[in-house]
Formats: structure tokens, sequence, C-alpha cells
């Protein structure tokens, strides 16, 4: 009889049986070493890169990712990293430790249009997140990037708002079947370790508090609420609710916020008044273009580029956009009446500051006009910096945006420690710094406002909330100037205004989070609905890969002779079943009257295989190897007789032009058509990335309208198949490796 111990280093090596190499996974790239749980991560996205041709890999900030997914790029020989433009410096710090060397294009770079030169068998996307925009120019662009390359996509919050982002980003391997499937379904193709923040070296969290700053700022408020519908543009819907939501948020965050965002509005209302005047009504467009405008002279040329004159008379505009001008007026004269709430605000961040003398503060914003305000009020003090997209300032004036996190975090960013009169201790930032930088240096997050996506709370904990910082990471959150009961109201009376505007405009992004979310929510930091469901099904996936693995580092030296039978063991637990390692790689399993599976039930039953050895009787033995044997019979009986999913309309309208080709075509050419098109056809009912489905889409439109010719459509076609990402297609015929019974101790 093999031991048990034995057995679960059989499953352990059959669960990696078809990727020789990632058993080999290395310890170690260049100066950095691999924690055992990016070296089950990486091994995990090299099994599924190698099966589909993609993978997304949504650990939690603070787990280095950037080292996993140099650690898979090393197995490539032209790979590719796409990042934002803010973290290359960071890529190329990682690629020097790491000795791994990838070309290197942004994210913005993508958007202008722009394209890497030379071809790449391995592309690397780093804040995925960014790509769930379909129709966006980013994500057609990547998708023609990765429709002949692997891709491996990294992001700790893939789901921003709804399961459609994360189908935006899997599509890229996946194709557009992706936007078919639900949140469970996507889970699968999403690597995610174990929620194990200790294993990992990472800090704890604490609970979240509030900054109270005792300030009522509820005249302004009401004034707000108290705004008419704004002015129209001739071809939009009514967005007035998402004007006045902007504003609330604005209010929220910071008096010189809102006022920034009232001076843009009123330049917005001088531009349309100017065109009612002449008889003209902009556009959406048009008012976009005005609600950015820096200047008077841009504004005085309004009349002159709206082309556009109805035939109805403009009054209607006229008296509305007055109505408007009336309403910001109050708003405006409310605002001169009222204390400034910054004061209160900066007095809160100030008493924090003394409270926690020493600690590194990193405070967050999602408005560049509120960093600023607290910037000018904390500036005469010691050792605060500020940093927004456009520029990075201390006390003495401007700075190199590296040079200020280098003030900051000096070990986090490998600089050398700073004199105390150059020291940054208090680090002002919009949510440009929310991505990518490592800033363990500090201890405590501050978030200024509760930014559009609840996503951002997480990203923002995430920059100091990594290995060798703090034990322990504190977040505070910046009261709004109102009473609890006040922003309850608010909340309900502005998702009602939402809810009317969706009704004439649609549906838009969720983009109201709580004004005042609970401390649970703020806590785990989770999105609501199906980011739950995905991150559940996938930190499952996580435990169950980082628990096999477990199996093969503790006993190393098993070497049992392995041939055509399964090996058989038990293991003493409370639940009866059985777990099976397959030869192609998968884990099967049943646990008490449930059927086989290889997804819900393997989680019960590796946890259950872990307990002691027991003696195992004929009974037990036979009945598993039976079920085993049945699940195996079936699978292999619904592939032989084509038991699958319907055909894609890609597959179905190339096969009717493969019969169409077929059908029309000269005897004497038709030998090579038949060629061509069965092995066209041998790649048909086969997932494929997003951009070989766009490229196929666009050869057949050129066949329609006879761009090409039959041949050349064939091979074109054929071209496009074979060049796809290399997957693994799966063995014609599954074996049971080892198994593993599952049940109470069999008294002697």
């Amino acid at each position: 009889m093999v031991s048990l111990t034995e057995l679960r280093l059989r499953a352990a090596r059959a669960r990696m049986a078809e990727v020789a190499s990632a058993r080999a996974s290395p310890a170690a790239l260049g100066s950095i070493t691999l924690q055992p749980h990016q070296r089950v991560a990486a091994s995990r996205i090299i099994e599924q890169i190698a099966l589909i041709g993609g993978c997304l890999l949504a650990d939690d900030v603070g787990r280095g990712k950037t080292y996993v997914a140099l650690a898979v790029a090393g197995r490539w020989t032209r790979p590719l990293v796409v990042v934002p433009a803010s973290l290359r410096t960071t890529w190329q710090r990682a690629m020097q430790r790491s000795g791994v060397a990838c070309a290197m294009i942004t994210h913005e770079a993508l958007s202008r249009g722009s394209l890497p030169s030379g071809d790449h068998d391995g592309v690397i996307v780093d804040e995925s997140h960014r790509f769930r925009s379909p129709e966006s120019r980013r994500h057609a662009a990547l998708a023609a990037i990765t429709a002949r390359a692997p891709v491996l996509l990294l992001s700790a919050t893939p789901l921003q708002n709804r399961t459609r982002d994360l189908a935006a980003q899997l599509a890229l391997f996946l194709g557009s079947a992706a936007y078919r499937w639900d949140a469970a379904t996507l889970a699968r193709y999403v690597v995610r370790g174990s929620d194990d923040p200790d294993g990992a070296g990472l800090p704890r969290v604490a609970a979240p508090a509030w900054l109270s700053t005792g300030h009522d700022d509820g005249a302004v408020l009401r004034a707000i609420l108290a705004l008419p519908p704004p002015a129209r543009a001739l071809d939009a819907g009514d967005g007035g609710a998402l004007r006045i939501i902007a504003l609330v948020r604005a209010w929220a965050s910071s008096r010189a916020a809102l006022t920034a965002m009232l001076q843009r509005r009123m330049r917005a209302v001088t531009a349309i008044e100017q065109c009612a005047a002449s008889g003209l009504v902009p556009t959406r467009q048009d008012l976009h273009a005005w609600y950015g405008a820096e200047g008077d002279i841009q504004l005085a040329l309004a009349p002159v580029l709206v082309a556009y004159r109805p035939e109805r008379n403009a009054h209607d505009l006229v008296d509305t956009v007055s109505a408007e001008r009336t309403a910001l007026d109050r708003l405006r004269a409310s605002l001169r009446d009222s204390q400034d709430p910054d004061l209160a605000r900066v007095a809160a961040l100030r008493r924090l500051r003394i409270e926690h003398p020493g600690v590194h503060i990193l405070a967050f914003s999602e408005f560049a006009s509120t960093v600023r305000a607290y910037f000018r009020l904390l500036a005469p003090e010691q050792r605060v910096g500020m940093l927004t997209a456009s520029e990075a300032r201390i006390a003495s004036g401007r700075l190199a945006r590296d040079q200020l996190l280098d003030r900051f975090a000096p070990a986090a960013q490998g600089a050398r420690e700073p004199v105390l009169r150059e020291q940054v201790t208090l680090l002002l930032a919009t949510d440009l710094l929310s991505e990518g930088v490592n800033l363990q240096d500090a201890s405590i997050v501050v978030h200024l406002d509760l930014p559009w996506n609840p996503a951002r709370l997480a990203q923002r904990l995430g920059r100091v909330r990594r290995p060798g910082g703090a034990p322990v990471v504190q977040s505070w959150l910046m009261s709004p100037p109102a009473t609890t009961e006040s922003l309850l109201r608010l909340e309900s009376r502005l998702r009602a205004k939402l809810a009317r505007a969706e009704r004439t405009i649609g549906h838009t992004l969720d983009v109201m989070p709580a004004l005042a979310p609970s401390a649970e929510t703020l806590t785990r930091h989770r999105r609501p609905g199906n980011q739950d469901v995905i991150e559940a099904n996938a930190e499952t996936l996580g435990a169950i890969a980082e628990r096999v693995a477990s199996w093969q580092r503790d006993h190393p030296a098993g070497h049992a002779r392995r041939g055509p039978e399964p090996l058989v063991a038990a293991a003493e637990c409370e639940d009866a079943g059985w777990l099976a390692a397959l030869s192609d790689g998968r884990l099967l399993a049943r646990v008490g009257s449930a059927p086989p599976d290889t997804g819900r039930s393997v989680a019960r039953a590796v946890m259950l295989a872990g307990g002691r050895a027991r003696a195992c009787r004929d009974a037990e033995r036979s009945s598993a190897l039976a079920g085993a044997a049945g699940w195996l019979e079936r699978e292999r009986l619904a592939r032989v007789c084509g038991m699958r999913d319907e055909p894609s309309t890609l597959d179905a309208a190339i096969e009717r032009r493969i019969a169409g080709v077929l059908a029309r075509s000269p005897r004497h050419a038709r030998i090579h058509l038949l060629d061509l098109a069965a092995r066209l056809r041998a790649h048909l009912g086969r997932s494929r990335p997003l951009g070989a489905e766009r490229e196929l889409e666009r050869l057949i439109r050129m066949h329609v309208a006879r761009s090409l010719d039959d041949a050349t459509w064939l091979t074109h076609s054929l071209g496009v198949m074979e060049h796809e990402p290399a997957r693994r297609l799966g063995a014609e015929s599954v074996r049971l490796v080892v198994l593993i019974v599952l049940g109470p101790r069999v008294e002697a």
C-alpha cells in the first residue's frame, strides 16, 4: 500500500503534469527571492496560459504581482509590458532587479493610437482594469496586440463597477463569449491567492475611523440641491442629476473643489447665453469644450464656433440658462456668507499628525484642487509635500516627482535616508498615486474624500500595505461637513434624481457610492455584488492551488513507481467522499451526496485530504474508483459525440462561407480549396482572442465585398487561426493518476 503522504505528493505533481517546467519555477529572479505564494501563482498562470492563452492575476496589492509577472515573462523571448506612464520607472527598476528585460509601451500611447514595434511572444498588462471599456481606442489597440500572443493581465481590482468590466478584460484572450458568462464562470480565469496576509508578510489593516471636523456646511448643501436642471444641449438627454451629484461630491471634498467646479460651470453658462442670444443651440461636444475652458477669449468666440441654428426660437434656452445663472449666483453668495470648512478639515488633519508624531501619513483626494488647498494651508508647517498629475511641490518650491517620493518613502524607493530638514512625513496626493507605487514607509492613509469608484479605497491602502511596512496600517476618513442624517437624506434624494435621469438617458455607470459607507464595507474594501462572487471563487481556487503545492514542498523526496493503475490511499475525516488527480492536471472530487465535479467539491476535498492516514476498505476503494471512472467515461463520450456548446456566431458565419466556397468552386480548383477548408474547419469550435475574432470578421467583410477571392480568404483566415496563441487542447484519453478516499476511521 502506498502511503498517504506519497499520494499527496503524486496529486501535487499530477496537478502540474502538463506544465513540467512550472514544477521548476525559479526560486529567485536576479536579486529577488520569490515567496512560496508567488511561485504557486506563477505556476498556475503558466498552466492557464498553456491551456487558454491568457490569465488575469488579481492578487491583492502588496503580494508581489510585478515579480510574479516577470517570472512568467522570463519564459518568453520577446515579452512586452503595457503599463501606465506613471509606472514606467517602477517597472524599469523591477526588470533591473529581476534580470528580465521586456519591451514597454504605455496605456497612454495606445490611447493615442501608437502600437509597439516588432513581434512579441507574450504580453503583460499592468493595471488592466483601465481596459474595461471595450469601445475605447486603447482596448482596440490591446486586442490587436494580443491577437497572436498570450497575455497576462494584472489588477488588484479588475471589477470596478459591474461584471462587464471583468468580461472586457478577459475577452482579450477568451473572445466575445466572455460577455455572455456570469461572475462565477469568469472567476475560473482569475488567479488569486487565498486571503492569507500573514503568509505574504502583509501588514494587518485596522478598522477605519472617521476624522470629524465638527463643521456643518448645510446652507451650501441646500443651495446645491436647489439648483435647477442645467441648460440642455441640442442632442443631450437629462444630465442634470449627474451634474448635481458631481457638485455634491466636490462639496464633500473641499470648498476649493466646489469653487473650481462652479467656475467651470459658470463659464459654460456664459457661452450658452452668448449662443442663445444669437439664436444658436450648442451640441454636447460644444458644452464639453466650454466646461473645461480656461480663458475668456475662448468663451467670446462661442457663437462663432457653433454652426447649428434650429428652426425653433431659442427663447426657451435663454429662459433656462437665465434661471441657472440666478441659482448659481445664489450658491456663490452662500459660499461667501459661510465659513470655509477647509479650515476645520485641515485642523483635523493637523491633530492627527500631532497624535502620531513622526509617522508618515499619506492623504488622498480625487480632486487636485483639494490637494492644492490643503497644501496651501499646511505648507508653512514642516515636512509637507504635494503631488498631483501636473506638479510635485514642497514648501520651498517645485521638485521632481521621484525626488518627492524619495523624501517621503526612502526605504520603499531604495533611496538614501534624507536629512531631517528634507524629510516629508505628510504627502497630499491625488489618485494618480493610488496605483503601482510602493510607499510602505507610511502607516496611515487618510481619505480626504470618498472616491467615485469604491475600488479606489483598496488601491489607496495598497500603497502602504506592503511587505516590510509597519505591522499595522491605519486608515482615516475625513467626515463630510454635515450630520449623518443629512447625508442619508441627501443620498436618497440624489439617487432618486439619478433614477429619473436614467429613464431618459439610459443606464450609466454606478457613479454614486455611499457618501458615508458602513464601517464593514470600508474595512473589507470589497465591491458589492458580483465582485464578491468573483473574489470568493478566485480565492477558493487559489487556496486549492496553494494547499496542493504545499504537499509537494513538505515531501519533496517521494518517488513511488508510477504504472497504469491509479495509486490509492485513504485520509481520515468526517465527510465521506474522494479526491482524484487526473493525468491532464485537473482535480476531481466528490464529497457527501453531491455528484463528482472539478469545481465546488474540490476545495472541500483538498482540505479533508490533509487528515491523518487510515486504512482503506475494499468497498470504499471500489466505489470511489467506479465513481471517478464513470465521470471520465461520460466526459469522453461527450467529447467523442460532439456534445458541446452551440457554435459561436462567428464560427457559424465562417462555416457558411466555407460551404458556399466549396459549392461554387470549379472542379479543377476544388482539391486545393478542400484542403484549405478542412484545415480551417479544424480550428472551429475553439475559443480565440478578441483581436483574432475582429480580424476574422474583417476578412469576412472583405470576402462579402469581393475584395478577397475564395482562395485568398481561406488562406488569410487560416493564417489568423494558426497564429493564435498556442493552447493545450487536452489529451484524447484522460486517466486517473491518484485517488485519495475520504471518510471516518475504519475500525479494525
